[in-house]
This record gives structure tokens, C-alpha cells and sequence, in this order.
């Protein structure tokens, strides 16, 4: 019992610095790019942008809130091992930084390809520009496609993680 709740500690403290750091680093690297090339000076005051920035870290935050399931599985099969808690820790670690890095890897992806092939779709619309100008039937527009493909990419990316657990080997009998 002790230690199903100190599992239940570890994965909430987890849980909670991977929403954080999560927001965070989405909310920088998309605010660095969004400046970049648009030469805005408060983006904050725009509401589309607000929008655009909202969509965004709701999507890639929804894909990197895919790992937390297999991550749990993998940390209760690491508890199992009865190894040495330094042991333990080294193997949540790594695992947890193996599934972070593809969890944000495919997040960005995702979310970087559904803005360009939206902009390759709409040419003679500049999204920045719009967004820029408050726009916010554009920024909507791409909010919620941004939203969408991460709906529907989110579970493949779940089975393609949990191809990553160490599952014990099962003796084939046949």
C-alpha cells in the first residue's frame, strides 16, 4: 500500500512538472518565432494572437499528455524489479526523458505541419499577417485546426510510445 502511494507521489509530481514545463517552453518557443517574424511589439495586447497561442498550447500539450499513461506503466513495471532505488530512479529518468523528447518532438511537428500545409492550402492569406492585424476568424481558424490534428494523432502516438515499455519477456510456448 506505502508503495502504491509513493508511485502515486512520484507520477503526480511528474505530471505536474511536465504541465508546467510544458506550457512553458510552448509559450517561449512559439512567442520567439511568432516575434520573429512578425516584429510585433506586445503580442499580449492581441487577442488574436491570444487565440493562436491558446490553440497552440492546448495542442501540443494534449499530444505530450499522451505519455503519462505509458510512463505510468513503465514506472510501475520499474518498481517491480525490486532494484536498488537509485536504480529505480535512473529508469524513470530515462524513460521519462526518451518519452518527453518524442512527446514534444511530435507535438511541434504535428503542429508545425498543420500550419504549413494550412499555408500552403491558403496562399493568398497571410496568417501571420492577419493574426498580426487581429484577425481573430484566422486565428480561430488555425487554433482549431491545430486543436483537431492533435485529436486525431494523439492515440497513434500513444501505441507508438508504448512500444517503448519493458515489458517483461513472455516464454513463447508454441
Amino acid at each position: 500500500m506505502k508503495t502504491e502511494i509513493n508511485i502515486a507521489l512520484i507520477e503526480l509530481v511528474i505530471s505536474l512538472a511536465i504541465g508546467i514545463l510544458t506550457v512553458y517552453l510552448t509559450k517561449s518557443v512559439l512567442m520567439r518565432f511568432y516575434l520573429k517574424k512578425t516584429n510585433e511589439q506586445n503580442p499580449y495586447q492581441n487577442l488574436s494572437f491570444m487565440i493562436f497561442l491558446s490553440g497552440t498550447i492546448f495542442s501540443i500539450s494534449y499530444i505530450v499528455f499522451g505519455i503519462m499513461e505509458p510512463l505510468s506503466s513503465t514506472i510501475k513495471l520499474l518498481s517491480t524489479n525490486n532494484t536498488s532505488l537509485f536504480i529505480l530512479w535512473l529508469g524513470i529518468f530515462k524513460y521519462l526523458g526518451m518519452f518527453l523528447v518524442l512527446g514534444y518532438g511530435f507535438g511541434a511537428t504535428i503542429v508545425y505541419t498543420a500550419y504549413h500545409l494550412f499555408s500552403k492550402l491558403t496562399r493568398n492569406l497571410d496568417e501571420y499577417d492577419e493574426i498580426t492585424k487581429n484577425n481573430v476568424g484566422v486565428a480561430l481558424l488555425i487554433a482549431v485546426l491545430t486543436i483537431v490534428i492533435a485529436l486525431f494523432t494523439k492515440d497513434p502516438f500513444i501505441i507508438f510510445v508504448e512500444s517503448f515499455i519493458p515489458y517483461p519477456d513472455v516464454p513463447n510456448i508454441m
